[in-house]
């Protein structure tokens, strides 16, 4: 984390130059000009202030020379500066090599650098001229002649064209070279042009033996460009990509067509046909329930789709398998469409094969059940047998986009084909190496993969043909136990999913190449010195490695991209307006009296320069002035002033409305203890939300201090803090007598009522952060003869799937309204029977907003979708959305902003939305 915070705020102190010595004893060569690491090793049995010399590859070089190393071991070890060096000229003699030393560190640690060596007898140059130039050109250096000649020219990036070129990075990708491709004959559904030319892109990135950027070969050597170093192995091939597709242009169509098409040397995975007349065996299902999902309209334009017939066609087409209560050991086989049915009587998950693995029914696969002659893709590259032993994709994804994967395989595979899929998820999966290994697909969630890394973890001991991380900007920080599982995955081909592949910042880009293998880029000083530094410096260069680099590796189209002059895809037009929103007199003064008690606290802390201090009390206000706009009843019973908690009554009473606050914000947040939804929600000391029972066993199991598995505080089962039964009771349940509309309220259901006069048919989302407020909604909803389902984050992924279908559902009497919650309809679900959309309240994040609408904004809508945002006038949700436009416009999102910016830009927006 400090080398993170280092990057943003680091400038340069002075450059030295130094001498390695010891060249002789170690394997280690440098070119001219080629960087190298600086290592201390305190425990280096000759000098304890030694400082190793590596090159790109890990391999030491030499040490520093001794006194040097004494003086740069007391700046390093007291994280006074980060020294980095790069190697200009060679060296002509076995002993020694001379090396440029560039010193970073914090503007307020200059001094104090410069002094630490100064005692010691060493004078740093703080000058910008020939020693920055020289030290700064390696970045993009093409070897140390093309350094020289180039001293001195760079001229920073404005903040404004750093801000055009991070937006139109992922911009123009949409050329692909690799023509189209059509789809293996196991595939039901025939592709778009655009599926087919990311297919064809997809096999070819998997397939051919081509240089990773930047490297190329230099008589027998392999150079990189961009770090000088050279070696005689050929750098690891990246086999994989990222397939940044707009949201809804059906990446995950054409992952399927990827697994079932390119399987090893450009052939077809090897499937098993079902005959005509194989008699299934009866799934737990009633026939009846089946037949839901006939009217859901997926991904894709659906002419793999066809009608279920029970009991007729192929016994298991395509077979997912779930773990099951054990009654029925070895495989279920059922129906087309009956897959996910399987998957939803069974999601209270116990062993799927109870029995061992050689009882499982797993017939090996017979070649001469293939009738047709397998596609052959043009491969450059010749697989070893290890690599071709290897038949698993693994697909990692967020909890909430199991469901959509299953049911795409069950739409998208023809029926007669037999295809293995498991999910690996719930606390009795089957955990045997050799049984998750022998399937065609094996799908699990991130939460679970990260509560296994360390634990004898089955997915982390197979060698996958291929790992699909879906929705795969959700792994970015790579301090965090979730992004050193994903990186510990060992797979020959590797693949990121994700329509928002940057977030915030180019530092984003980081978790995804090392997870891609780019090398040298997967190690993050490498990354650092040469990519991500420059460019948050504004240098011209460094963006333009940036850009090269991400164009290698990418392949994006949007919505509004054209091929040939015509749109990529027809999809109905979209119109999204603001309705404002009037409070009534009442509204009005009990929310001004809230403003100006807010108003008053974050003044002081303003003030007092405590802002970031009390961040969390800035949000609790901030979130009960959001809530008083929605309806005056989410507001908990609270103390106005949020000051720090005197007694242990009050210490309760603050952890109990932080519970509340959670609990009410629609998080998705699974238990990270159990990895499933919050059940019996308790809060630590710490603010930390578990399972009553999950944390009791973590409290138990522990010896003497029970440590929070989150933050490592202390902790103690006398302090956990629960909802008060009767609180939780009022949360959940709406007391029509009790019962108040609000302005808001009255504003949707005017709509609502309007759309029905005008056509019943049209179904809509109406989303809330607020889980509570989707509660108060249901009153009016009854009130008015609605049939309405609900989806949040604090569904089982059984009920979520069920919501799904029936929402989905072509049925007359099946429900046309859907309450969502905002975290949880972000990501990875497919609602196009809705067509209308009503944002009830602002979020912070606009994307987060344009994920929501495109969950029926995508393929397969055919109606025109229009989106209402509700605002109350003059409020804190107004200012919320002049916020999300500058944020939009604003160098926020750019490579070049700093922590500090941040910082000052938090502190300016919660001044804003108050009118400070």
């Amino acid at each position: 984390m400090s080398e993170e915070r280092d990057t943003d705020n680091s400038v340069v102190i002075g450059h030295l130059k130094g001498t390695v010595v010891g060249l002789r004893y170690y394997t280690g060569v440098v070119n001219p000009g080629e960087m190298v690491g600086l290592v201390r090793q305190p425990q280096n049995q000759y000098d304890p202030n030694a400082v190793m010399v590596a090159n790109t590859y890990g391999n030491q070089v030499g040490h520093i020379k001794r006194e040097l190393a004494a003086a740069m071991a007391h700046v390093m070890d007291n994280n006074l500066a980060k020294v980095e060096g790069v190697v200009h000229t060679g060296t002509n003699n076995t002993f020694t090599m001379p090396v440029m030393l560039s010193f970073w560190g914090k503007e307020e640690n200059k001094k104090a650098v410069i002094e630490s060596m100064a005692r010691r007898g060493f004078k740093l140059n703080t000058g910008v001229s020939s020693a920055a130039g020289a030290s700064q050109k390696p970045y993009y250096s093409q070897g140390a002649l093309a350094l020289a000649s180039k001293k001195g020219l760079t001229i920073a990036l404005s903040a404004e064209e750093l801000k055009n070129a991070f937006d139109n990075l992922f911009e123009g990708l949409m050329e692909s070279k690799d023509g189209e491709k059509e789809a293996a004959e196991s595939v039901g559904t025939s592709l778009l042009l655009h599926q087919k030319q990311a297919l064809s892109w997809m096999c070819a990135r998997e397939n051919k033996s081509s240089l990773p950027p930047f490297w190329e070969k230099r008589g027998e050597l392999y150079y990189n460009s961009l770090t000088c170093f050279s070696a005689k192995e050929m750098p690891e091939r990246i086999r994989g990509g990222i397939l940044a597709d707009d949201m809804g242009l059906g990446k995950t169509l054409t992952t399927i067509a990827l697994i079932l098409t390119n399987f090893h040397n450009g052939k077809p995975l090897l499937v098993e046909k079902c005959g005509e007349r194989s008699s299934p065996i009866k799934a737990k299902t009633k026939p009846g329930k089946a037949s839901k999902l006939e009217g859901s309209s997926r991904t894709g334009d659906g002419a793999g789709g066809s009608d279920a017939a029970a009991g007729s066609a192929c016994s298991d087409i395509p077979q997912v398998e779930v773990p099951d209560e054990g009654t029925n050991k070895g495989k279920k086989k059922a129906t087309k469409r009956k897959p996910s049915k399987v998957f939803l009587e069974d999601l209270d998950f116990a062993a799927a094969l109870a029995g061992p693995a050689a009882d499982t029914g797993l017939k090996k696969k017979k070649t001469a059940k293939k009738a047709t002659t397998p596609l052959v893709v043009e491969s450059t590259i010749s697989e070893s047998a290890d690599e071709l032993s290897a038949r698993t994709t693994l697909i990692i994804c967020p909890l909430s986009v199991i469901s959509n994967w299953l049911d795409q395989f069950e739409e998208h595979v023809r029926e007669n084909v037999k295809l293995n899929v498991y999910l690996y998820y719930g606390s009795e999966r089957n955990r045997n190496k050799s049984f998750l290994s022998s399937q065609d697909v094996v799908i699990t969630t991130y939460n679970v993969l990260s509560a296994d890394f360390g634990n004898k973890s089955p997915l982390h001991g197979i060698s996958w043909l291929r790992v699909v991380l879906d929705e795969g900007h959700i792994v970015r920080n790579p301090n965090a136990q979730m992004s050193k599982a994903v990186l510990g995955l060992k797979a020959q081909r590797r693949w990121i999913l994700s329509g928002t592949p940057i977030q915030n910042s180019v530092k984003d880009l980081w978790m995804l190449l090392a997870f891609l293998r780019l090398k040298p880029f997967d190690v993050r000083e490498w990354w650092n010195r040469v990519i991500q530094r420059p460019v948050t410096r504004g240098d011209r260069a460094g963006l333009q490695n940036l850009q090269t680099l991400v164009r290698c590796i990418t392949l994006r189209r949007t919505k509004s991209s054209k091929v040939n002059g015509r749109p990529l895809v027809s999809l109905p037009e979209k119109t999204v307006s603001v309705e404002q929103v009037e409070m009534n007199q009442s509204e009005r003064e009990e929310y001004e009296l809230a403003r100006n008690e807010g108003r008053n606290t974050i003044g002081r802390y303003v003030s007092e320069g405590t802002v970031l201090k009390n961040y969390a009390d800035v949000l609790a206000i901030l979130m009960r002035l959001r809530q008083h706009c929605c309806h005056p009843d989410l507001l908990g019973k609270t103390s106005s002033d949020p000051g720090a908690a005197a007694t242990p009554a009050e210490l309760r009473e603050r952890l109990i409305e932080k519970l509340r606050l959670v609990l009410a914000s629609g998080s998705d947040e699974e238990c990270s203890v159990c990895l499933d939804s919050i059940r019996l929600p308790v809060i630590t000391h710490c603010a930390h939300v578990y399972c009553r029972p999950c944390i009791a066993q973590v409290i138990g199991n522990q010896q003497e201090t029970s440590r929070c598995p989150l933050c490592r505080s202390d902790i103690k089962a006398s302090e956990l803090v629960e909802f008060p039964q009767e609180a939780m009771e009022e949360e959940n349940s709406t007391n029509s007598e009790k019962w108040r509309t609000s302005s808001k309220v009255q504003a949707l259901m005017g709509n609502l009522l309007r759309l029905r006069c005008n056509d019943s048919s049209i179904k809509s989302l109406v989303v809330s952060q607020f889980t509570r407020f989707l509660t108060i909604l249901e009153t009016p909803l009854r009130e008015h003869g609605f049939s309405f389902v609900r989806f949040d984050g604090t569904m089982s992924q059984k009920k979520r799937t069920e919501v799904i279908q029936e929402f989905q559902s072509s049925a007359a009497d099946s429900p046309v309204i859907m309450l969502l919650s905002l975290k949880a309809g972000g990501v990875g679900l497919n609602l196009t029977a809705a067509s209308h959309v009503f944002l009830m309240d602002p979020a912070w994040n606009p994307a987060t907003e344009e994920q929501c609408i495109d969950r029926c904004h995508r393929l397969g809508q055919t109606r025109k979708v229009v989106v209402t945002k509700f605002i109350v006038k003059n409020s804190v949700e107004e200012n919320m959305v002049k916020i999300q436009r500058q944020k939009q416009d604003l160098v926020e999102k750019a490579f070049g902003s700093t922590n500090t910016d941040r910082k000052t830009s938090r502190i300016d927006e919660i001044t804003a939305l108050l009118e400070l």
